[in-house]
């Protein structure tokens, strides 16, 4: 009798090994080809982009496949886990962050907030009114020096202004072209450089004048969105599922030329540069790997800790809402305000200006 049960505890848990094996190949191949997805145009090979969006769920996979294989003692499989954690590195360090924040006063504090046309997105009965009540708030207790809107509507000019006032700035911005909005302390000069019909649908960008000697560039961005949220709950039906995916192809490809026209237009001058705002895409995106190659940095590694996710809808941990900055500027700190108004974070950033005034004298 013991003999029989041992042999079907045997056959239960090698059939368990090979089961978990084959999961773990597929998470391995996912795993790779998430590794890769930061370096593949999508305008060229759009597939490996899905796999980057699924960083995360692909990392705990392999995490989980790997304790099930330790506790089963598959000392031929426990490899395929392990090589897929591998890949799974470079991913990690653009994901997660070891950063610290510098112990030093900070000269400027900027806020970027998508605000989701001032809807609440958990409770849909308040009026826009009460969202900028909020909002107003929130300013009041973050007093930054320069607040970023993104999806705020195409404002009246009264309106704009009335919301200037009731958050106690003097300047103000509205791009009705793309909803994207500047609230500031500082007077905010006009840029010329994004001209173009390409970008003034997704980017604004204003100079920031401090005093008569240091200013900055600051750019106010609102990429493509998937527009998949509300086809979440739907996704096992075959129409919802062919909409979704296409839905993710043509985001990954607006995304992509709008970044390379971005980068393209951004100011040469020896200036400080901040670019923030929904960028709606993650670390393993080559939105992303184009902005870093482009020499800018991420906030957020550089100085917080953490998963950081941004968006707080129903797909879990991504992290799409970006602070970057150029060599001329120091992040003293960065902080996600867990305000949950808009289905996405507000985001502050402190920050010095340390070469500008040098390279420009």
């Amino acid at each position: 009798m013991e003999k029989t049960r041992k042999r079907r505890n045997t056959f239960f848990q090698g059939s368990l090994k090979l089961l978990i094996g084959i999961g773990g190949i597929v998470a391995l191949i996912s795993a790779f080809l998430c590794a890769i997805c930061p370096f593949v145009n999508p305008s060229i090979f759009v597939w490996t982009a899905i796999f980057g969006l699924a960083f995360w769920m692909i990392f705990f996979v392999n995490i989980f496949i790997l304790i099930i294989l330790i506790r089963l003692k598959s000392r031929r499989t426990i490899l395929i886990p392990i090589v897929a954690l591998l890949f799974s590195i470079p991913g990690l360090l653009k994901s997660y962050s070891f950063g610290k924040e510098k112990d030093s006063n900070a000269q400027i504090k900027v806020m970027t907030y998508n605000v989701g046309v001032f809807r609440d997105y958990n409770d849909k009965n308040r009026s826009a009114n009460d969202v900028k009540k909020t909002l107003a708030e929130l300013v009041e207790a973050e007093k930054p020096d320069v607040l970023c809107l993104q999806e705020s509507g195409q404002w009246p000019e009264n309106a704009a202004s009335a919301f200037s006032k009731m958050i106690g700035y003097k300047y103000y911005s509205i791009n009705k072209a793309n909803g994207n909005s500047y609230f500031s302390k500082y007077p905010l000069l006009e840029v010329k450089a994004f001209d173009n019909e390409g970008l003034i649908k997704f980017v604004d960008i204003k100079k920031v004048k401090i005093n008569n000697e240091d200013s900055f560039y600051l750019v106010n961005c609102h990429f493509n969105s998937f527009k998949i949220s509300d086809d979440i709950d739907d996704i096992n039906e075959k129409e919802v599922c062919k909409s979704v995916i296409r839905k993710l192809v043509n985001g990954f490809m607006s995304r992509t030329e709008i970044t390379e026209l971005l980068l393209k237009k951004l100011p040469d001058d020896k200036l400080p540069i901040v670019i923030c705002g929904d960028f709606n895409d993650t670390p393993m995106s080559y939105t992303y790997n184009k902005m870093f190659n482009a020499g800018l940095k991420d906030a957020f590694i550089t100085v917080s800790k953490g998963i950081g996710k941004t968006y707080c809808g129903k797909l879990p941990l991504l992290r799409i809402d970006y602070f970057w900055y150029n060599d001329y500027v120091e992040v003293v700190s960065y902080k996600r305000i867990k305000q949950t108004t808009s289905d996405h974070y507000p985001l502050v950033m402190d920050f010095n200006i340390t070469k500008a005034v040098e390279e420009n004298e």
